[in-house]
């Protein structure tokens, strides 16, 4: 009788765990998220997977800062952790399409959002940001996705 039970009750248990940990794991997690304004009024935020504490998001999302400061030395930049997500957040990680221009590496590790008054302006910086990784690793290139368009 146990052994017949015993089953039932793993594949139970494996399934309420699995659904505790959809619903509360990202809450746990720290996003980086960085957004800055170049001088031709370009937004663009940067958006990475979730860390385990709130030191290794900051680190994660000064190091982009830095790079960007180093390379735009006119741009306002700010840096965040956020402890979980929201739904508008946790959309630009996902899949689905956005309203605008996005940047997007191999498996979502980053995520950038691009948006102007121009949309031709902001597509035009997403196919150029994907031209300039084109020679880097197949996991490290970025690929360019239109507005509306499923990632």
């Amino acid at each position: 009788m146990l052994y017949r039970v015993l089953p039932i009750l793993v594949l139970g248990l494996t399934a309420a765990l699995t659904a505790a940990a959809i619903e509360f794991l990202p809450e746990t997690l720290y996003f980086p998220v960085v957004e800055y304004t170049t001088p031709e009024n370009i937004q663009i935020a940067f958006f990475k997977n979730g860390e385990l504490g709130q030191s290794s998001c900051q680190q994660a999302a000064g190091k982009v800062a830095i790079a960007i400061r180093a390379n735009c030395p006119a741009c306002k930049v700010v840096e965040r952790c956020f402890r979980g997500l929201d739904a508008e957040r946790r959309k630009i990680l996902s899949r689905e399409p956005l309203s605008t221009p996005s940047v997007r590496q191999q498996g979502g590790k980053l995520t950038m959002t691009l948006v102007t008054e121009d949309p031709q302006l902001a597509l035009g910086v997403c196919w150029q940001t994907e031209r300039q990784t084109a020679s880097q690793p197949v996991d490290q290139r970025l690929r360019c996705f239109p507005a509306l368009v499923p990632r």
